[in-house]
């Protein structure tokens, strides 16, 4: 059944955008590689015809889709122009954000074990716990949210899983649990989520015998060793 609709929202620099099928007023994912014929790259408020697809996850795509014929010559010399200035001189901002979260992750990794390794020798950490739980949180929620629009963007550079799992570990997972839910991230793959289980487990176990009896002596050596 051809359909056709507005594009309500367009990525140029990522080659996706949105478009509001007429038919259905259903809002509707498309991407550049479906599109078909030569009649340049679209822009908001421009038509498109197309089909209802599926993706590899189920949901409902615009594929394959072509701008409406009635945009003329000139309107398309124009935006190609303009799409090409474009490519030349803007960055592409998936690749800098993946880029940018990688490095941020290995600061933050090296700045969260320096500050555990103190609080475990000045003996506080019972006491730091919990703000080293919100800062990893939201750390974490953080890089959900960029591989998401990554995932968004059908990007190849990812965050690897087991980064965000590391994060998880640490004390993150309240964030990463929370992404799981808001942004619909990593929480219909069911290797993922198993992995995901025996990570906080273990962070309780873990959390467990610092706060207790045995961890408390355990902490108390260290303090004293600090000392």
């Amino acid at each position: 059944m051809q359909l056709t609709g507005s594009v309500v929202f367009w990525r140029d620099d990522k080659g996706f955008g949105f478009v509001l099928c007429q038919q259905t007023q259903q809002k509707l994912f498309f991407h550049i590689r479906d599109q078909t014929g030569t009649s340049g790259r679209p822009q908001n408020g421009d038509q498109l015809h197309f089909s209802q697809a599926k993706d590899k996850r189920g949901r409902d795509i615009a594929a394959p889709w072509r701008l409406s014929s009635t945009k003329t010559a000139t309107q398309t010399a124009a935006q190609n122009t303009a799409t090409a200035v474009n490519i030349r001189h803007s960055p592409k901002p998936t690749d800098n954000s993946i880029h940018y979260a990688n490095q941020l992750a290995l600061l933050f990794r090296i700045a969260f074990l320096i500050a555990v390794l103190a609080a475990l020798l000045f003996g506080q950490l019972p006491y730091v716990l919990p703000l080293l739980y919100l800062e990893a949180s939201i750390f974490t929620y953080w890089l959900y949210k960029a591989d998401k629009e990554a995932a968004i963007a059908r990007h190849g550079n990812r965050l690897a899983e087991q980064s965000l799992q590391l994060f998880a570990l640490i004390g993150g997972w309240p964030g990463a649990y929370l992404a799981q839910r808001q942004l619909a991230h990593k929480r219909s793959k069911l290797s993922f989520r198993r992995e995901f289980g025996f990570v906080i487990l273990g962070n309780a176990l873990l959390v467990s015998w610092l706060l207790s009896p045995w961890g408390e002596q355990f902490l108390a050596r260290m303090a004293l060793w600090a000392g």
